[in-house]
């Protein structure tokens, strides 16, 4: 028993250090390897959430909000107006309802096959926008986003398995607690201060702290949020995690639960920061 809990933790591990080592590397190298990393993370995330909706009998299907995030992708990489995206959005919808017009696809299903271009495909594009972003734009967002939501998940965990006492939903996610969800808030907004000392001589750009801390504690709330709701849809849908393709992980929403609700966030924060106060 004691071995096989190493050999799970030992490939946890490995896992964690190779996805994390690609997802580096894509977001500092490049922005079309960038974009092409969320793109196919997203095509990922809509096959596990439809799989997800089909344990809960919605039928729906993912091919739609799969083909509609490669184009708005490739949109991006190519930079056309944003005029083709609406279009493009638009015209897979019709294609969508017009399907099930003539093929008589009950509601429930349609709406499930509509909801995928919202979570999670919706969420994806906004990665690859990010993506797209020059390099001293788009490694600030990032950085408050994966170590403000990591470090806030960390900090819940472990607080709330030593101190936590009171149950915040029980419903949903039976070992999270208020205790663990505070300590994960405090750790994750700490972190802004992380960042912003480790990205100064990285990128040579001059951004205030308090912009850091702001950013990290509204991502930290997101991003405990976004974990709630995933475990909710498991939850609905009886299932365990998403899928299993990340070995001892589970699946890509598994993982990217709280990163996809903390990024628009912190697109907010640093675009506000932008427009009105630099």
């Amino acid at each position: 028993m004691q071995t096989r809990k190493v050999s799970q933790t030992l490939i946890r591990t490995i896992t964690g250090v190779i996805l994390a080592a690609v997802f580096l590397a894509c977001v500092y190298f490049g922005s079309v390897s960038s974009v092409l990393f969320f793109t196919v993370l997203g095509v990922i995330a809509c096959w596990e959430v439809a799989r997800a909706l089909r344990a809960m009998q919605i039928h729906c299907s993912y091919w739609p909000s799969c083909i509609l995030l490669v184009i708005l992708s490739a949109a991006m990489l190519l930079k056309l107006p944003t005029a083709w995206s609406i279009i493009a959005l638009s015209i897979d919808v019709t294609l969508v309802l017009t399907y099930a017009l003539f093929f008589k696809v009950e509601y429930q299903n349609v709406l499930g096959t509509l909801a995928l271009m919202l979570y999670p495909m919706l969420f994806f594009v906004l990665f690859c926008y990010v993506g797209e972003m020059p390099r001293e734009l788009r490694l600030p967002i990032f950085a408050v986003v994966i170590v403000s939501a990591g470090f806030c998940d960390i900090g819940a965990y472990f607080i709330g398995r030593w101190f936590g006492k009171h149950k915040m939903a029980p419903e949903i996610s039976p070992k999270k607690t208020i205790e663990g969800s505070v300590a994960g808030l405090v750790v994750g907004t700490a972190s802004g201060v992380g960042i912003y000392f480790g990205l100064r001589p990285l990128l040579g750009v001059e951004l205030p702290l308090v912009l850091y801390l702001v950013a990290a504690f509204l991502c930290s709330v997101a991003g405990e949020i976004g974990d709630l709701c995933a475990s909710m849809i498991k939850r609905q849908a009886n299932i365990k995690d998403y899928s299993n393709i990340l070995p001892g992980h589970g699946g890509i929403m598994d993982r990217a639960d709280s990163f996809v609700f903390a990024l628009p966030v912190a697109l907010l924060c640093f675009e506000l920061y932008y427009q009105f106060l630099q």
